[in-house]
This record gives C-alpha cells, structure tokens and sequence, in this order.
C-alpha cells in the first residue's frame, strides 16, 4: 500500500492535511480516500463534504478565504480584504461602488461574484464617462460666465453618473474647481473696473474683508453638517437654493430687460457700438495687474497672510474632538476675527471719493461689520450644505450692489483662495485620484477658457452683462435640480434603514 501527501498550489487556501490512500493492486489511476469515495487530483478532501459534489479553488476560498468572515466597520479591511465589504458584520460581496473602499470600484468577476477592483478611468471607460465629460464641460463653460466654481454641479454628476463615494467626489470636484478658478483669476488679474478705470475689476477691499468670514462661516457650517439628520440638510439645501435662484434669476431678467430697452432706444444698433467685434483670444495681463496691485498692496498682503495662515493650520490632522483639535479650530476663528478687524482698519484709512456714484461696494461703519457677518452666514450655509460658499456668495454680492462684471471677477477670487486651501489639503492626505484628475481638471481648464473667451466677446460685443447674472441662474438651477436628487435619496435610504432622524454630536467625533 501506497501513501500520497496532496501538495497545494503555493497561495492556495490552506486546507486540513490529507493523506491518501492506494491499495498495491489499484491501477484505474483513481485516488481514493478511507471512507472509499473517489477524488481527483487538485481537490480538497473533507470528511464532512463526502455527499456533495466536488468543489474548486474557488468554492475552498469562499469557506476559508476573506468571504462569509466575521468582521466590523473598524477592522474591515484587515477582516474581509479590499475586494470583499463589511456588511451586518459579515464579509460580502458588493452591490455598488459607494459600499467599497475608497478608490475602489464594484463591478462583477468572471465567476459573477461582485468585487471590489481599483478605479482605473481608461479600462474602465463606459458611456457614463463620456456622458459625465460633456456635461462637466458644458458646467465648466456656464461657472466661467458665472465667475462660480461648480462643484455645486460637479459633486452630483460624479456620484450619480460615475458611481463615486462623497470622500472620491469631492476631493475630484475641488481639483477641477481649482483648474477653473487659476484659469479665470489668471484671465481677470489684468482687467480694470467696467466703469472706474484706475480700480481693479477684481475687488480686493470685498475680498479683503469678506473672505475671513466666508472661512469661518464653512468651518462651523461643516461641522454642524457632522451633527445633523439629513432631512434637516436637505430642507435647508431646498430653501436656500430656491431663494438664491429666485434672487439672481431676477436680477437677471431685470438686466436683460434694460439692456434690451437700451437697444431698442438706439435704434437697433448694438449697444457695443461696433457689430464687427470679432473673438478674441484673451491672455494674461500680467504688466496690467502689477500696476493695478501696485494701489491694493494691503489688501493684497492680508489675503495672502489670511490664505497661509489657513493653510498652515489645516497643515497636520490633529485627532477629531481632541484638545488640539478645538484649539486649532478656535485659532481658525480668533485668525479670522483678526484678519477682519485689520481689514477694517485700512478701509477707514483710505478715502474712496467713487463711492458717492453707487459703482462700488460702500463701506460705511455699519457695513464695516454688517457685510463680514453675511459672508459668516454664506459660508454656514455652504459648509451646512456641502456646497461650497462659492455658490451663495455670487447672489449675496449682487444683493449688496456689485455691478455683474465686478462680481463674476471677485467671486472667481473667492474660489480660487477656498479651492487652492481644499485641494492641497486632500493632496496631502493622499485623497485624489490621478487619472481622474488629469481627466477632468483638463477638460474644466479648457472649457473655462473657452467660456472665458465666449463671454469676453459678448460682453464687448452687445454689452449684456445680465448673461453673467443668468449664468449665476443656471448653475443655482443645475446645483438646486442635482443636489435635491442626491439629498432626497439619502433621505429615503435613512428611512428605510430606520436610521435615527434627530441630531447625533457624537457624529461629529467618530469620524
């Protein structure tokens, strides 16, 4: 009698040692095992299995690999691997993308079983990603009119189209607003006031005095975001977009209306005075704007100061609810207090003799702190609603009297300190996804300037300015359409799964 030890492939599931039996006389070319029934080679032999059929590698690794394994949220990946998930503390398979691990995709092997693989965008590439690159394109060139940043937008297509988590969407969307704005800040950087020559039409006194309370304001709006039952986002979200539409589609038809009387009253001429204006390519005036920057050196030197004084402190990820957490957030806020306090200071300094013809922001000494704690509460809300203070900062400019052209100018500013801040955070943190960065930044960065340059020849051509306004329109509308979809389900998700409906602060901890 003959005895074989059964040798596993090397990285084969581990199974119980068999040894195998052959009488001297066996010569069908069978193995057999004591209990007398009959295995193949390459097969696991249990003695507990002995009434069923045989099973492959595969159906081993079910019983002895990741799948089927105890496990909790805290431990998932050691605990079922990257391929399988945690679900009712056990190991499974995926349903969709968003059940995976970040950078993860859930797509069906060969065998049917679902698994988690790594995102890669050109093996990848179905018709959902040629139908999300039109129509972040499209988004691209309407937020270039805007002087807005889209990710109001962005961060629905990515989760409805793509199949991305809220951690993949928005560290993408913050990368491809940052391509717009350097785009429009490089492209505004040199132009001059529509109506007052010797200013900037980027208004570094707003920005100066605004932009400390717009931080401050998405910092506390965030972490009441943490804390909060998603009805309760979702209401706020409905309320706050539908009156910000309103107020800028308003504006907006009021615009076009005086602009068209205007054409009418001159007798059909274009309100330009030229009708063979052709497109222009618009380049960066950097000689221009070192004049112009040359008469904003403080307010220059305090958004720098502000903008690396938040990146300085966002630089190390101190423990959530942690003594150094608070006092970090509490140095975020006294800095912000500060900035604006300066800021203060210098307007009271200067004499601005221009206001008296309505062109400008004016600042009074109610205005001094009346304007800061607006920007506080568009920065609440956004950071509230996860949409950026971007958004609501465009509307609340033209409430408080910025003429069209200034406001898509200083807005495009505002994106470009709070994206930059954003992005080079969630780089650190290792958040971005390069192929789809490359991907989609390329496209924002392209479509921008070509809505850039679209909107510098219309504006030169027939003068309508209401176009920016109702541009500011459309991705209110696309952000209010977009948002509420993603929000509703989630609402209904929660109600499914009977998810608590109140507020829960230890949220704000466990993250």
């Amino acid at each position: 009698m003959r005895t074989f030890v059964v040798v596993l492939p090397l990285g084969a599931p581990v199974a119980t040692a068999i040894f195998l039996r052959a009488p001297a006389n066996e010569t069908s070319g069978h193995i057999s095992t004591p209990l007398g029934a009959r295995h193949w080679w390459g097969f696991p032999n249990y003695e507990r299995d002995q009434d069923l059929p045989l099973r492959s590698w595969e159906q081993l690794a079910r019983d002895h690999g990741h799948y089927g394994r105890d496990c909790n949220r805290a431990d998932a990946l050691r605990q079922c691997g990257d391929q399988f998930v945690c679900k009712a503390n056990t190991c499974v398979e995926c349903t969709v993308a968003r059940d995976c691990m970040e950078h993860h995709i859930c797509v069906a092997s060969l065998n049917s079983r679902r698994l988690c693989i790594p995102r890669d965008l050109a093996k990848q590439w179905t018709s959902r990603e040629a139908i999300c690159t039109v129509l972040i394109v499209v988004t691209a060139m309407l937020s270039a009119a805007a002087g807005m940043g889209g990710g109001g937008v962005y961060v629905p297509l990515l989760l409805l189209l793509l199949g991305l988590s809220a951690k993949e969407a928005v560290p993408l969307s913050q990368a491809m607003i940052l391509g717009g704005a350097i785009v429009n800040v490089l492209m505004f950087c040199g132009d001059r006031h529509p109506r007052l020559p010797h200013r900037s039409k980027i208004d570094y006194d707003v920005i100066m005095m605004l932009n400390p309370g717009l931080a401050a304001g998405v910092t506390l709006g965030v972490m009441v975001h943490l804390i909060s039952p998603q009805w309760l986002i979702v209401s706020t979200l409905l309320v706050t977009l539908v009156i910000a539409l309103q107020k800028s589609l308003t504006k907006g038809m009021q615009a076009w209306r005086k602009e068209s009387e205007a054409f009418a009253a001159s007798a059909g001429a274009p309100l330009g005075g030229d009708g063979q204006q052709r497109i222009q390519l618009k380049g960066v005036d950097l000689e221009n704007f070192a004049r112009l920057a040359s008469g904003n050196t403080k307010p220059l030197i305090l958004i720098g100061g502000c903008w690396l004084t938040f990146l300085s402190l966002s630089m190390f990820k101190a423990p959530q609810c942690s003594t150094i957490y608070w006092l970090q957030h509490l140095g975020m806020l006294i800095a912000c207090v500060i900035f604006t306090y300066v800021g203060a200071v210098v307007l009271r300094s200067q004499r601005h003799d221009e206001q008296e013809k309505g062109d400008i922001i004016q600042w009074t000494s109610a205005t001094l702190w009346l304007y800061p704690l607006l920007s506080v509460v568009a920065g609440f809300l956004g950071g509230f609603l996860g949409i950026g203070g971007g958004i609501i900062m465009g509307p609340l400019l033209l409430e408080l009297g910025m003429s069209a052209e200034v406001n898509q100018a200083t807005t495009a500013m505002f994106v470009f300190l709070s994206s930059s801040l954003a992005t080079i955070h969630f780089a650190m943190l290792d958040k971005a996804m390069p192929q789809f960065v490359v991907w989609f930044t390329f496209w924002v960065f392209v479509s921008t300037f070509v809505g850039q340059t679209l909107i510098d020849y219309i504006l030169r051509r027939y003068q309508r300015s209401s176009i920016i306004v109702l541009s500011i329109a459309a991705i209110i509308a696309g952000s209010l359409a977009m948002m509420s979809v993603i929000g509703v389900q989630e609402v209904y998700g929660d109600i499914q799964r009977g998810a608590h409906m109140g507020f829960k602060p230890h949220q704000l901890c466990d993250i």
